[in-house]
């Protein structure tokens, strides 16, 4: 694969960055904390790690999509999951925020992986 340049990979980072606010602030809508930063964690995690792992993204477009949606489908459950949980145990806020993105982060990198691994190349 052709690693694109810095200034490239910048701007896909910042619209990673971008991206997950407007997810984020469109769940803040709708839920209390921490869902909103779980949602937009969870939709920032695999398109910064195309500007930061340009090597990882798969060859094909669609393949490279559908690891990218479904690795922030899967941190989105985990983060909620996590979230629906601490709500449920009533944890301190940092406690939220902690737990829930550490779930969404391992779900979406490891999630992507196995995603990676498991749809098959065209």
């Amino acid at each position: 694969m052709n690693a694109p340049s810095l200034p490239v990979r910048a701007v896909v980072f910042l619209a990673g960055a971008a991206l997950a606010g407007l997810v984020a602030a469109g769940v803040s809508t709708a839920l209390p904390d921490p869902y909103p930063l779980a949602a937009g964690f969870a939709v920032a995690v695999p398109v910064m790690d195309v500007a930061l792992y340009p090597q990882n993204v798969p060859e094909d477009p669609r393949r490279a999509l559908s690891v990218g949606v479904g690795a922030a489908l899967l941190g989105v459950l985990a983060g909620f999951a996590v979230a629906s949980a601490v709500r449920a145990l009533s944890l301190s806020e940092y406690a939220a925020v902690g737990l829930t993105a550490a779930a969404v982060f391992v779900a979406a990198e490891y999630g992507g992986r196995l995603l990676a691994a498991r749809i098959p190349r065209t």
